[in-house]
Formats: structure tokens, C-alpha cells, sequence
């Protein structure tokens, strides 16, 4: 019985032990499982500082369409302007007298001086009209001689007693009545005089035949129109700007333009005219810039675009806006130099052309080189590169 109680005991232990082993060795794989998920942890997270710290030794490359060199210049405020070209003088020419064409000396396109004939209207029978007039009216100034002397006789009849008055007051109605048909005579001589000049057309001033709607023989009244006569020596550009603009708007105020057409050409203008109510409809503000045209280059009905400038100021130093930047010190820049980019403080005027350009009034100096765009990647203390500079 103790032999058989003994070897029981010892069986029922040993399983025991073996659980414990079992424990054991498990504690040991998870020890070691432990370690080796902890231990990548660690390089994760140095790796991660590592990283950290990589931006700051990073080189950023920048284009030369990035930088801006500071100069000094014009700062000005300007607004566009478009539309049509005209002569400054243009004149359409009508028949001041009826009557049958005789002859068109010019046509579309000649050139032609100031008091050249252009064209005559039936010059013969307005002078045989001249003259008829002018004879009727010597016929007459005859009768009126001789009735003027009739007067003085019968006068000098009535003081002597010889004649009656009744006479002379006949004589003197006489007189009158050839002296109001005299009148109305010269004066009919006179209309014929005028009309005769206005049949033979001349150019009022030197230019270009711009259109031509007779040829002789053509049959002619009153206001029918003859000639079209454009001074091309000067252009208007007739344009219109917002009429938000319109308190800065003064005479004489510089317009620089594009022509279509002539896009290798840079014209200039000056504003000539301004309109005082913008047109029905809309708020624009039309107003009218004088461009000189000496080389007759520019045509009437060319399109042109350009600048009005409302307001310029010389030697000002003015940057792109966007390459102001502003922190809780104040505005300021990055400035290159060497391969650093650095903070500079600048002090900030007023802003031109439409808000897209900044004046500097104290902070940077001509041939300096700043950063003309806001990269939010690139901060003051970064190292660059310049690439293609």
C-alpha cells in the first residue's frame, strides 16, 4: 500500500511540473517576441526624427521667373481702353446748288491740297444765269437814272409854278417802285454770284478722298451728297472706360496702344476729349485720345487696345504684391543672397496698377533679389539654388 501510494504521488507531480515548464517556455517566447516588436519600434521612430530634420537640410531650386531684382522705375495706375479708330477730321461733302455734274476730278484714295477743285455742277448755265441777272439789273438801273432826272425836272416845274404837285408825286412813286425792283435785281445777281462759286466744289482743308458717290452727267439737288474728305495726318481712338474711373480722368492724360495689325508698332496717345454721361445703358464713360499719325500708317476703323495711365509716379522701387509676405513682426520679403534666403522688413507705401504691384518706400535697395511668388514650402534661413541665373 505504500509502495502503491508512493508511485501514485510521484505520477500525480509530474504532470504538474510539466505545466509549470510549459509556462515557462511560453514567457520565454513572448519575452523574446517582445523584444523583437519593440526594437523595430524604436528605428521606426528614429527614422521618423531623421525625417523630421531632412527638410530643413533640403536645397530648394528656384527658376529666375520666381525672383524678382528690385530696380527703381514708374509706378503707375492705369486701366484698359479699347476701340475703333477715326480721322480727326472727316467731312462729307453735298451739292450746295442743283444742276448736272460736269466733272469729279478725284477719286477714292487721291490725295488732295486745300482749295483744290473737286468736282463742278453745271457751271455753264449758272454763269448764263449770272449774266442774264446782271443785265436785267443794268436794264434797270437805267430806268432808275432816268427817273431820278424825270423827279428833278418835275421839281424844279412844281416851284416854278408850272406843274402840279400831283405830278410830282407821281414821278416820285415812279422812282421808288424802279428803285425796289433795282434792289431786288442786285440781289438776284448776288444769289447767282453764289451760286456760281458753290457749283465748282473745293477741299476745305489737305487730305484723302474717303468716298466718292457722283460721276458727270449725274443729275444733282440740293444736300445731295458729292465727296467724302478725311484728314488722316491724326486719329481718334474712340473709346470707353468704367465710369468708376471717371474722377481720375483728365485731359491730356497718356494712352499707350496695340493696333491690330500692327502689333510690332507701339502708338501713343493723348486724351482729347471726354464725354460728360456715360452711355445709356451701360457705365461706361466713353472718351476720345488723339493719336498723332505723320506716317500714315494707322486707317480708319482700326481696332486698337491699350493702357490708360490715371496716374504715374517716377524712381519708385515697386514689387510684385505677391511677394509680400506678413507675420506678427510686420510686412516683409525673402531676400537672396549667397544661397540663403532671408527675412526682410520692408516698409510698404501704396499699391499701383490695379493692386498687382506694391511700393516699397524703405527696406530694399536696386539689385537686390527677392522671391517673387508666396511659396508656403519656402522659409526665411532655407537654403536655394538658382537655376538658370
Amino acid at each position: 500500500m505504500a509502495l502503491n501510494d508512493g508511485s501514485g504521488s510521484g505520477a500525480a507531480a509530474s504532470p504538474r511540473r510539466g505545466k509549470v515548464y510549459i509556462w515557462l517556455g511560453a514567457f520565454v517566447i513572448a519575452a523574446g517576441a517582445g523584444l523583437f516588436f519593440l526594437r523595430p519600434s524604436a528605428e521606426v521612430t528614429a527614422a521618423q526624427e531623421v525625417s523630421a530634420e531632412t527638410p530643413a537640410a533640403l536645397v530648394m531650386q528656384l527658376l529666375p521667373s520666381e525672383l524678382y531684382d528690385v530696380r527703381t522705375g514708374t509706378l503707375s495706375d492705369t486701366v484698359q481702353v479699347t476701340g475703333s479708330l477715326v480721322p480727326a477730321r472727316a467731312l462729307s461733302i453735298p451739292a450746295e446748288v442743283s444742276g448736272r455734274i460736269d466733272t469729279v476730278k478725284f477719286r477714292v484714295g487721291d490725295q488732295v491740297a486745300e482749295g483744290a477743285e473737286l468736282a463742278t455742277i453745271d457751271v455753264e448755265t449758272l454763269r448764263n444765269r449770272l449774266e442774264q441777272s446782271r443785265a436785267t439789273a443794268e436794264a434797270t438801273r437805267a430806268q432808275l437814272v432816268l427817273a431820278e432826272a424825270q423827279l428833278q425836272r418835275t421839281t424844279d416845274l412844281v416851284r416854278r409854278g408850272v406843274s402840279s404837285t400831283s405830278a410830282l408825286e407821281t414821278e416820285a412813286a415812279n422812282l421808288s417802285q424802279i428803285e425796289a425792283n433795282y434792289t431786288a435785281l442786285m440781289r438776284q445777281v448776288e444769289t447767282a454770284e453764289d451760286d456760281l462759286s458753290k457749283a465748282k466744289i473745293t477741299a476745305p482743308f489737305s487730305g484723302v478722298i474717303s468716298a466718292r458717290s457722283v460721276d458727270p452727267g449725274t443729275y444733282v439737288t440740293l444736300g445731295t451728297e458729292l465727296l467724302g474728305l478725311v484728314d488722316m495726318t491724326a486719329l481718334d481712338l474712340e473709346g470707353g472706360v468704367p465710369a468708376v474711373h471717371a474722377p481720375r480722368l483728365r485731359i491730356g492724360q497718356r494712352v499707350d496702344l496695340v493696333v491690330d495689325g500692327l502689333a510690332d508698332h507701339h502708338f501713343e496717345g493723348v486724351i482729347d476729349r471726354i464725354a460728360p454721361v456715360a452711355v445709356s445703358g451701360t457705365r461706361v464713360l466713353p472718351v476720345f485720345a488723339r493719336i498723332e499719325n505723320a506716317d500714315g500708317l494707322l486707317k480708319g476703323g482700326m481696332f486698337a487696345s491699350g493702357t490708360l495711365v490715371l496716374e504715374e509716379a517716377t524712381d519708385g522701387i515697386g514689387i510684385p504684391a505677391d511677394a509680400l509676405r506678413e507675420d506678427e513682426a510686420g510686412n516683409y520679403v525673402l531676400k537672396i543672397t549667397g544661397d540663403k534666403a532671408s527675412r526682410q522688413a520692408v516698409e510698404v507705401g501704396r499699391s499701383w496698377n490695379r493692386g498687382r504691384v506694391v511700393e516699397i518706400s524703405a527696406g530694399l535697395s536696386p539689385g537686390d533679389t527677392i522671391v517673387a511668388l508666396n511659396m508656403e514650402r519656402l522659409q526665411a534661413g532655407a537654403t536655394v539654388s538658382l537655376v538658370g541665373r
